[in-house]
């Protein structure tokens, strides 16, 4: 009786044992590491930069700046167990850059490294996006107003004051035709209200320009009226 007893549980504990390992097996891991040897052809090659860039159709590319800016590879990154190729398409940089921030659902901004100025890709053809030139000089300071606006200043971030401060309210709204809406010189403060997305810029003469943002000001009347 004993004997049999034994059998069973033997058995019991096998048992108990193969099933641990089936459900170690099945358990998802809680990190992945994926080599160069995993991922295509085109993402193994010397990369400057990335931009992830959500398509609207719930889709996700990762774009690698490659060949000294000149290229970009374009890869599905939807799922991340299985990226893929989308293909590689060249741009007309005219040296490496950075991507600096979006500045809309379907552009970015870049700045040159060497501080020589700026560009806008335009990633509305996703498998062809379009580098767009600037005539902006690289500023001390850059912000956004807004998806379609920029604040570009020569005044440092921590600084009040500049030996010749200058502004510049550039419309991003046409990727392919950016403009430059003002150009401010003398500013001696700047001042911004946040919940109005109102900017103030001051000068030795008075208030010099007052940026409004109208999309936000009715945003707050709806909000302050209800």
């Amino acid at each position: 009786m004993k004997a049999v007893n034994a059998r069973i549980l033997v058995a019991v504990m096998f048992a108990a044992t193969v099933m641990l390992q089936v459900e170690a097996k099945t358990q998802p891991k809680s990190v992945v590491v994926e080599s160069p040897s995993d991922l295509p052809e085109i993402a193994q090659r010397e990369s400057e930069a990335m931009y992830l860039h959500d398509t609207g159709d719930e889709r996700t590319l990762l774009y690698l700046e490659q060949n000294a800016g000149r290229t970009l590879a374009i890869l599905d990154v939807t799922d991340p167990a299985r990226i893929r190729a989308i293909g590689q398409v060249s741009v007309d940089a005219r040296s490496p850059y950075d991507f600096i921030q979006a500045t809309s659902d379907s552009t970015a901004l870049v700045e040159y490294r060497d501080h020589s100025g700026f560009a806008i890709i335009d990633f509305k053809k996703y498998k062809q996006p379009v580098f767009v030139e600037t005539q902006w000089q690289a500023p001390a300071r850059r912000e956004t107003l807004g998806s379609n606006g920029l604040l570009l200043s020569s005044t440092p971030a921590r600084s009040v004051r500049a030996l010749d401060p200058r502004y510049q309210v550039v419309d991003v709204s046409n990727p392919s035709k950016p403009a430059t809406l003002a150009t401010i010189d003398g500013v001696q403060e700047r001042l911004e209200r946040q919940d109005t997305g109102t900017v103030f810029l001051l000068g030795s003469n008075g208030l010099l320009t007052v940026v409004r943002r109208p999309n936000v000001e009715q945003e707050y009347e709806i909000h302050r009226t209800q």
